[in-house]
């Protein structure tokens, strides 16, 4: 099984594979070597079909996983195929596949996961399928020697699932992949039925000898373990091996990266301050020892060759010297150097914002001198803008500014979940004062506090362009304000990134295409349905750029290139009903209803999407039937609901794992019964993977959020249900 004893760094060498015609080969020549499998049952003859009968059975219970990998389930549709083009099965019958494809377990490695461990034996053979890893040599002195690249394809671990010995090399991934594993047991089986999968791995590991071979030190012997020492004079006799437990402490100059703890240097804060913050979050690097014109910096991926480029680029004057460092040492360095605003909420890549690097769109901004700005003060002015910096820098949807006994306390909800603000508030600085400041920039009545008012604010953070969208609620200790965080460039994704489920997704494009019909969006408040709804229509206006589309929100969220956008104004007697009649007076293609909230807009939409209009619209259900029936509700009749609705969406926002720390653990029977029953995970599942937390997370154990999404599409049946 992989073994994840300590989280090493991954290397990224040149690639020594190559991939043609998406069919996986290998290069150099073929050499072909006995290996003595241990099984006294001899193979069929050549040219007998195999014996699939005395493969294992795929019910055996799967060995426990470590830290870094978790237990995943891959689809049997994507297998076989992928099987079929594997190195290791490429030249096997269909049958064999079918046998072998519920035998294979699916894996899921973080980055710098170890997949196999030099020094322990593992249990099975491994079989890249999506992403890469990469083949280390242990040498001398605590160095990771790069040997190749294992692509897509590519299977490893031979040495202990053939010869049940140590292995004598690592396979780390060097990016998030997933692995199918086949157990020992099922390997020999394999071996010992199926010819063509004994003369692939013989092929494979008579290659990967070779290549072992190739590695040498400067001016000294080879590189390998005793076996490997065998099993090349097997292949080449002439070669004279050097096992690896007598190799001498000789110099190494052959560019092997070394491996090594942050806790090893003593960090000073002149030869910290060498490299920009930015670069350090963005490429996960620290400088760590400067000697002479050489700076040595420790590197979570050493190999990363934009990286070094940036580093002689801004370091013209020093050398660079990397060294691998682990993910999880960098994560805890960037919190224990406060170079990570103390990683509340904050990924290690997230970009320091400079709050005074802030253009307002307001009059008052460009006008600080006058006497409105001077009645605010700089010290509010200058707090106002470290909140909203904070809040963009976590990926908030909301920054609350709440009055409380003593002051006010601050706090942003990201990933769905509400987090204080850590930063001490000065006590000069008070909530009129950060009012006053709010509602200058959004344009309200600063004197007006009795009464709940409504504005916006929209500023420029470097070529970020982002509104914030400003409540203020007249509380008994002093006013709370609401800023929810809108940015147009994050508000349209591909579909893909939203319906995972290809059955959800093609019938979401399918009603989107239609030249008249309804989709309408529901879900709670907060669970995506506007980003959704702007992810639609600009599907819609990319694949039919010759479409007319006309929206109405209150208010408008994002700005969106080629959309006609009108926002309700019910003070001058605007509104969703009297903006929709206009509409349709102006050759709509699509009609977008930011929410239907009345009864005379409801019934104004759906005649719409009956006459030749493709509507979008969102309201607030729980379900698909909810919907339906909030609908009803409105005041629309079931005939008119049935002909114009063609598709309901209903989401939810769940939040994700952190990939860095969540570990495997044995949750409660009656939890594991209930998932079982509704067909969640699978029966033989014994651990399931929970939240954790660390630096890289802010200590939740949950990066980011997905989408789950409920499809109803209303069909002849369903229409006379």
């Amino acid at each position: 099984m992989p073994g994840h004893a300590e989280c090493l760094p991954p290397v990224l060498p040149a690639t020594n594979r190559r991939m043609t015609d998406n069919l996986w080969t290998l290069p150099g020549d073929v050499v072909s070597i006995e290996l003595e499998m241990g099984d006294p049952t001899s193979p069929p003859p050549p040219g007998a079909p195999p014996d699939l009968s005395k493969l294992p059975d795929a019910s055996v219970a799967p060995p426990p996983l470590l830290d870094g990998i978790v237990r995943v389930k891959v689809p049997a549709d994507k297998i076989l195929p992928f099987l079929a083009k594997a190195a290791l099965f490429k030249t096997c019958a269909k049958e064999v596949l079918a046998k072998v494809a519920p035998l294979l377990q699916g894996l899921e490695c973080a980055e710098g996961s170890e997949l196999v461990t030099a020094g322990k034996t593992n249990d099975g053979i491994g079989i890249l399928f999506s992403g890469k890893a990469q083949v280390l040599l242990p040498a001398h002195g605590g160095e990771l020697i790069p040997v190749e690249d294992v692509d897509a394809g590519d299977h490893f671990g031979e040495v202990g699932a053939l010869l049940g010995k140590p292995s004598p090399y690592f396979v780390i991934a060097s990016q998030s992949s997933r692995v199918l594993w086949l157990p020992s047991a099922t390997v020999q089986s394999l071996v010992s039925n199926v010819p063509a999968i004994g003369e692939a791995l013989s092929r494979r590991l008579t290659e990967r000898v070779v290549t072992f071979a190739g590695v040498e030190k400067a001016a000294g012997p080879e590189v390998m373990t005793d076996i490997e020492s065998q099993l090349l004079e097997t292949v080449n006799p002439a070669v004279e091996a050097t096992p690896l437990q007598v190799l001498h402490p000789e110099p190494d100059d052959s560019g092997a990266i070394h491996y090594a703890e942050i806790r090893d240097f003593d960090l000073s804060p002149s030869v910290l301050s060498m490299v920009p913050t930015k670069l350090v979050r963005s490429f996960r690097l620290l400088p760590v020892k400067l000697t002479g014109n050489v700076l040595t910096v420790g590197m979570v991926n050493p190999r990363d060759n934009a990286a070094l480029a940036e580093l002689k680029r801004t370091l013209q004057t020093v050398e660079i010297a990397p060294v691998a460092i682990g993910l999880e040492d960098f994560n805890s360095a960037l919190v224990r150097l406060k170079l990570d605003d103390s990683g509340k909420m904050r990924t290690a890549t997230a970009a320091k914002i400079n709050p005074d690097s802030f253009q307002f769109e307001t009059i008052a901004e460009q006008e600080r001198d006058s006497a409105t700005a001077r009645t605010v003060g700089d010290d509010a002015i200058r707090l106002v803008n470290r909140i909203i910096a904070a809040g963009i820098e976590r990926d908030a949807s909301d920054i609350h500014i709440e009055p409380t006994a003593q002051n006010f306390r601050v706090r942003f909800r990201t990933n769905g979940m509400l987090q204080d603000w850590s930063e001490n508030i000065p006590a000069s600085t008070s909530l009129k004062g950060i009012t006053a400041r709010i509602k200058v920039l959004a344009g309200l009545d600063i004197t007006e506090r009795r009464l709940p008012q409504d504005g916006r604010i929209g500023l420029t953070v470097g070529k970020r362009d982002i509104d914030l969208r400003v409540s203020t609620l007249p509380a008994n200790r002093g006013e709370k304000i609401a800023l929810r965080i809108l940015e147009a460039a994050g508000s349209t994704r591909q579909l893909e990134q939203i319906f995972f489920d290809t059955t959800v997704l093609s019938a979401t494009r399918k009603a989107l295409n239609r030249p008249y019909g309804g989709i309408v969006i529901a879900g709670p408040t907060g669970s995506g349905k506007t980003s959704t709804l702007y992810s639609l229509l600009n599907e819609r206006k990319v694949t039919r750029p010759d479409t007319n589309i006309i929206m109405v929100e209150d208010p408008i969220e994002y700005r969106l290139p080629g959309v006609t956008q009108v926002q309700v104004n019910t003070a001058a007697g605007l509104g969703f009903a009297q903006v929709l009649r206009a509409m349709l007076r102006q050759d709509p293609d699509v009609i977008v209803l930011g929410e239907m909230r009345d009864q005379e807009s409801a019934l104004l939409a759906l005649e719409a999407a009956m006459t030749g209009h493709l509507l979008l619209t969102s309201v607030h259900a729980n379900n698909a039937i909810a919907a339906l029936a909030r609908l009803e509700n409105l005041g629309c009749g079931r005939a008119l609901i049935a002909q114009s609705v063609v598709l309901v969406l209903v989401q939810r926002l769940v939040r994700k794992l952190c990939s860095a720390c969540r570990k495997l653990d044995v949750p409660a029977p009656a939890l594991m019964e209930s998932l079982v029953a509704r067909k969640i995970v699978d029966s033989r599942e014994q651990a399931l993977p929970r939240a954790v937390g660390c630096d890289a997370c802010g200590g939740s154990g949950y990066v980011g959020r997905a989408v789950v999404v409920e499809a109803l599409q209303i069909t002849d049946s369903v229409r006379e249900a």
